[in-house]
């Protein structure tokens, strides 16, 4: 699983509602959860924009994106 979507359901929020909340196109997001799309290639307006609708920093969502990704991967 695409640790961007692992960490919207560990944070029981969805795509649409993070679009919704803060402007960011559904695709954007949808491309972002791709499967396929390592946490490397995700952008500063994704990171940015999952901060804001959870109500914390970009850096502490990288954090936990990382500590996320660095779990999955052992």
């Amino acid at each position: 699983m695409n640790a961007l979507q692992e960490y919207f359901d560990q944070n029981g929020v969805t795509r649409y509602q993070v679009a919704k909340q803060t402007g960011i196109a559904n695709t954007t997001l949808a491309n972002a959860v791709k499967e396929t799309k390592p946490l490397s290639g995700q952008t500063v307006k994704v990171i940015t924009a999952v901060a804001q609708a959870l109500g914390k920093t970009p850096g502490q969502v990288l954090d936990d994106l990382i500590e996320l990704d660095e779990y999955n991967s052992k």
